[in-house]
């Protein structure tokens, strides 16, 4: 902010705030607590993979964002033949979260869509339809339920 100001009094950057440094400025990013920290997110942007699942669960409307290097994008892409990428799409089957992936992902675009999410009605339809994707998963415990059938499997000698 000390940087920001210095360019403001010389005139190199101009006072008006946009809506996204306003934003800015009240962005936390957080590398632990993540569950903790998603179920408290207004929006996020999620690595496709199984956190897409847990923001589903916390109900936290997302942009699922993957980037890869050009080489094994433009080689393993050819072989994936689906619609959707993110889990929560896949279990779906249609788009729930907007995925932006590769060449579609870079800062603007991002910023952009998760601007959309913010505005309430949007916020709303994405709750609600992530509601409906966690509803699909079925009740929680299954890492639990594994183990315990596991165990009985180890214990009956078989």
């Amino acid at each position: 902010n000390r940087v920001r100001s210095q360019l403001h009094s010389q005139g190199r950057i101009p006072r008006r705030e946009s809506r996204v440094d306003h934003l800015a400025r009240e962005l936390v990013l957080r590398d632990a607590e993540v569950r903790e920290a998603l179920g408290a997110s207004d929006v996020a942007a999620i690595a496709s993979g199984t956190a897409t699942l847990e923001g589903a669960i916390l109900g936290t409307p997302m942009v699922i964002v993957y980037k890869e290097s050009s080489i094994n994008w433009h080689t393993l892409g050819r072989l994936i033949t689906t619609d959707h990428f993110g889990l929560v799409n896949l279990i779906a089957g249609e788009e729930v979260a907007t995925e932006l992936m590769q060449d579609d992902l870079n800062g603007e675009r991002l910023a952009n869509e998760l601007l959309l999410l913010l505005e309430p009605e949007r916020n709303r339809v994405a709750r609600e339809r992530l509601r409906e994707v966690a509803d699909q998963l079925g009740e929680g415990g299954a890492s639990h339920r594994a183990a315990e059938r596991i165990l009985e499997f180890i214990n009956s000698g078989q």
